[in-house]
């Protein structure tokens, strides 16, 4: 396991591309949408584990702005894995490799408009 750790990070740091990020950023959200998965099953299931009223109590809990802050990265954490999933299938079964680069900002730029938008909804739902 850590063999191949450090094999990645060895390509880190001599392949330095927009595929490489986004090989790294594909990762990275894979595993923060797997940790949600676990936290929100813990939620949905906290009357079972913790007891009476505990759903009730943590659902209170995550109405305060911290937590609309969270839910609005979650939102772009599952837009850019969505979306990059959709450029590596492209790439993948239509044989389009050379178009990896502009694919890339592609979901980049669609990423940031999905920050933005979800931003804007948070705000005028604040206000």
């Amino acid at each position: 396991m850590l063999k191949k750790i450090l094999s990645i990070k060895d390509e880190v740091l001599h392949n330095r591309n927009e595929g490489t990020f986004a090989f790294i950023l594909h990762r990275l959200t894979g595993l923060c949408l797997t940790s949600y998965i676990f936290l929100h099953l813990v939620v949905v299931g906290s009357d079972f584990i913790f007891g009476r009223g505990a759903f009730g109590m943590l659902m209170g809990s995550f109405e305060n702005p911290l937590f609309k802050i969270l839910e609005t990265c979650l939102i772009c954490v599952i837009a850019f894995h969505m979306i990059n999933g959709l450029r590596i299938i492209i790439a993948d079964f239509l044989s389009i490799t050379r178009a990896q680069r502009f694919m890339f900002w592609v979901v980049i730029i669609l990423c940031l408009l999905v920050f933005i938008l979800t931003s804007l909804v948070l705000v005028l739902k604040i206000l």
